[in-house]
């Protein structure tokens, strides 16, 4: 992928090295102008000569400007492909897949990936270009005035281009292991500030402070070390480099005596020979920031060409009819699984799914929707086997809706309508489904009313109604709800349950909640425990059992 981003803005690179090539090739000619001005005979050619030096200045200015505008153009496109290509990618994937990193790993090829790739290889690439011509030119140069001088310069730029290499694969681990520190760094700011309430409420502010300072630290030397890795080898390259200065201007001086070369040429020897040992030291060291940057290009590359588990798989693009689980395990974890599920969930009944805490409520609607495609029985949706379908297709004609809410930093409109094409009376409707146009309408901008950060100008109530409605809003004949109405108080809940029980679509709902008037809405109630299906039929049928449900609603029924 990262290929193909390099290869659709190739022509724009190439173009824009024209300039950048031409600044390499006029910039070492400044010393050949520094000669003429010095071995200029009169005056009159002297004046001639600072002529040629301003209007030469004026021409490098123009494509030096041209060649950094031109730079900047290529690299903003090339940042900006790579991070609507990753955003694509991330979006694309299975959730089970997008959840098996944490936020902070995706976060930090946003950030310091993307950043690290632009800096250490695009433009790095850019800069040993322009070095290059400068090698080329003042070697041709150095060539036409004096071979000897162009020997020594050659014999000390060899040195100086291989000692940097010396440490070459440390820089590399060095700056593998700082970019993983940072992923780390990362993961626990986003958790400790989103427990900032939390946190000062314990009065644990100390605590987490203490924490994040040794995070920091550790963050803080790992980049140092990667850093002293990087300094000791433009360290090196530094030496070889005023070493080489030194003998380069004592063989010119032995010329000069000799009458093989004028002083103008002396100058625009040890000028020029900048532009050879400069570029020699910065190619080294830009070969060394590829090589760093290869570990950290190569793990975005993989990120970027990884497959979704529904690729190739076939879609379902129509209403669901029927799902059937026959004898169906699944390993959740190292201690829990779905043990030997049967059931069938059919078209426009609503289904109850409830169970102490851990039972495994959850871990049905997961298995049908995007997690964990590895399991033995059979599940059929419409007869088809589920392991042969594209699950984010299952997702869109049957939604899911989950107990935490997202909501977007925007208006009320956009998070229902989710900036795609409905319109403004279709969304009033939907919102007036869920039970919350009455308050919206009231807001100074009614449905264009901004929801601020968190949507902390709304209560948890409203916001889970607003979320609400982007179901009615698609009239989908078929959602899971995942236990939607948690943490709400118990007259929000009951009117946002009723309101969907009481739609012509068919529900598979995990709730908590053992309402008397709700439960009996219920085609068939499903209790689980351990992973097993323990219990299940209607609510009085249940309730005359006097077994596990029975036991659940005596203790969490709302009166």
């Amino acid at each position: 992928m990262i290929k193909r981003i390099y290869k659709k803005n190739r022509y724009k690179f190439l173009l824009s090295l024209i300039p950048v090539v031409i600044v390499g090739v006029m910039a070492p000619l400044r010393s050949y102008i520094m000669q003429l001005l010095i071995d200029s005979s009169n005056y009159r050619e002297l004046l001639e000569k600072c002529l040629i030096a301003v209007v030469f200045s004026i021409g490098v200015f123009i494509f030096e400007w041209a060649g950094k505008r031109s730079q900047a153009i290529v690299v903003r496109d090339i940042e900006k492909d790579l991070r609507n290509q990753l955003m694509h990618k991330l979006f694309y994937i299975s959730a089970n897949q997008f959840e098996k990193k944490g936020l902070a790993y995706y976060l930090s090829k946003f950030t310091t990936d993307i950043k690290i790739i632009l800096d250490s290889e695009v433009n790095n690439v850019y800069g040993m270009i322009m070095q290059f011509a400068f090698l080329v030119v003042a070697v041709i140069y150095l060539l036409w005035v004096e071979p000897f001088i162009l020997l020594i310069v050659a014999a000390v730029s060899i040195v100086q281009f291989g000692v940097p290499n010396i440490l070459k694969k440390k820089i590399g681990s060095s700056t593998k292991e700082y970019t993983e520190a940072l992923e780390v760094y990362l993961d626990g700011i986003k958790s400790d500030l989103g427990g900032h309430k939390v946190i000062r409420t314990f009065d644990a502010v100390k605590q987490i402070l203490g924490k994040q300072e040794k995070l920091s630290d550790f963050v803080c030397r790992k980049n140092e070390y990667a850093s002293q890795m990087l300094y000791w080898a433009q360290a090196l390259a530094s030496l070889v480099n005023n070493g080489a200065f030194l003998i380069v201007l004592t063989s010119c001086m032995f010329f000069v005596m000799a009458g093989r070369i004028t002083l103008g040429e002396v100058v625009a020897i040890t000028n020029m020979m900048n532009f050879v040992l400069t570029p020699c030291k910065t190619i080294a060291n830009g070969m060394i920031q590829l090589k760093a940057v290869e570990k950290v290009k190569a793990e975005l590359a993989a990120l970027l060409e990884q497959e979704s588990e529904n690729d190739n798989k076939e879609n379902i693009n129509e209403k669901i009819r029927e799902i059937c689980l026959d004898h169906v395990n699944q390993k959740i974890s190292e201690s829990f699984s779905l043990d030997n599920l049967t059931l069938t969930f059919e078209k426009g009944k609503k289904y109850a799914i409830v169970g102490k805490s851990g039972s495994g409520k959850s871990s049905i609607i997961k298995l049908l929707t995007e997690y964990g495609a590895d399991y033995t029985g059979r599940v059929l949706i419409n007869g088809q086997e589920l392991s042969g379908l594209n699950k984010e297709s299952i997702m869109h004609v049957s939604p899911v809706c989950y107990q935490q809410t997202y909501i977007f930093n925007d208006t009320i409109f956009n998070n229902v309508a989710l900036y795609q094409n409905y319109s403004k009376d279709e969304v009033i409707e939907a919102l007036r489904k869920a039970g919350i146009y009455d308050t919206v309408q009231r807001l100074p901008e009614g449905i264009d009313e901004k929801i601020q950060e968190n949507g902390k100008n709304f209560s948890g109530g409203e916001l889970q109604r607003i979320a609400l409605a982007r179901l009615f809003l698609r009239n989908k004949a078929m959602t899971f709800l995942d236990e939607i109405t948690s943490g709400l108080d118990n007259a929000t809940a009951f009117e946002i349950e009723k309101r969907l029980l009481d739609e012509d679509m068919t529900i598979i709902n995990i709730t908590h909640r053992y309402n008397n008037a709700l439960m009996q809405k219920y085609s068939e109630i499903i209790v689980m425990d351990t992973g097993k299906i323990v219990e299940r039929g209607k609510f009085d049928e249940l309730m005359e059992k006097k077994g596990e449900f029975f036991y659940l609603y005596k203790i969490l029924s709302e009166k």
